[in-house]
């Protein structure tokens, strides 16, 4: 029957899939082994367009669910892999609808807390709070202590007491490699913020100061940030080679006092 043959054919690709995610994550910059397991998963979703999970069910039916949702959390974990934060979503997406409406019908996917744990961490990643907290809300109590999902909680409370060092420390203590991706997209949004906050509180900082403060590696790393910024480095101090304000208030004031003149002279040629 067409339904077998698919069925085993999705077994196939989806044992070659997960072979080849397992070398990509030793070999993460691999081109070839990313293209690989690109093609591999483009395969495997065909193989999948004959089933038809909305049959009565039966153990074929929950065979076919099995499948199809382990290699949507597969394909959720080589979007992470890859940095692609489009697939992510999308396999994302299509998973959490198997969680949720075949939660009575099959076991629970060991990688189940996982895959929700990353996506609490996208969500702190791109500032989606409300949503975290939507998503949250459909976690039940009880699974809330499970270490990829009170991990994300922990890092948002970090977020909102301001505790900006503790969030960039957080990382070491991730419970998983696939956590970094995110991690690393909300350690330039905490710097970013750390660094408002000292433009503001201080005319410039010394290296070794802002080392600390931005948690990076070397002074390489801090000079690396600070061309970024468009900060400049004078012997050991970072200067924000910003305007300041009293400077930026009497610009304004030249500004309103130049175009009020500008004003009386038009009135008076009209």
């Amino acid at each position: 029957p067409k339904v077998t043959m698919s069925t085993n054919q999705v077994k196939e690709l989806l044992a070659e899939f997960k072979g080849a995610v397992k070398v990509l994550e030793k070999h993460a910059d691999n081109k070839t082994m990313q293209s690989k397991c690109a093609k591999i998963l483009a395969n495997l979703k065909i193989a999948m367009l004959d089933f038809d999970v909305d049959s009565a069910e039966s153990k074929s039916v929950k065979e076919q669910l099995t499948l199809q949702r382990e290699s949507l959390e597969l394909a959720t974990i080589f979007s992470v892999m890859t940095r692609n934060a489009a697939s992510f979503e999308r396999h994302i997406a299509q998973v959490k609808v198997i969680y949720r409406d075949y939660s009575s019908t099959l076991l629970e996917s060991p990688r189940k807390w996982t895959i929700l744990g990353l996506n609490l961490m996208h969500l702190l990643a791109t500032n989606k709070l409300s949503e975290f907290h939507t998503e949250l809300e459909l976690i039940p109590v009880q699974n809330r202590k499970d270490v990829f999902i009170s991990y994300p909680i922990e890092v948002e409370q970090r977020l909102m007491e301001g505790s900006y060092r503790k969030v960039l420390s957080s990382r070491k203590s991730a419970p998983s490699t696939h956590y970094a991706y995110f991690m690393d997209i909300l350690g330039e949004t905490v710097r970013e913020r750390i660094s408002e906050c000292s433009m503001k509180a201080y005319d410039s900082i010394p290296v070794s100061e802002g080392k600390k403060l931005l948690l990076l590696e070397s002074d390489a790393k801090v000079k690396e940030y600070a061309a970024k910024r468009g900060w400049s480095i004078k012997g050991q101090e970072i200067h924000w080679n910003q305007v300041s304000e009293n400077t930026q208030e009497l610009k304004s004031r030249d500004f309103i006092k130049e175009s009020l003149s500008f004003a009386t002279e038009l009135e008076r040629i009209v």
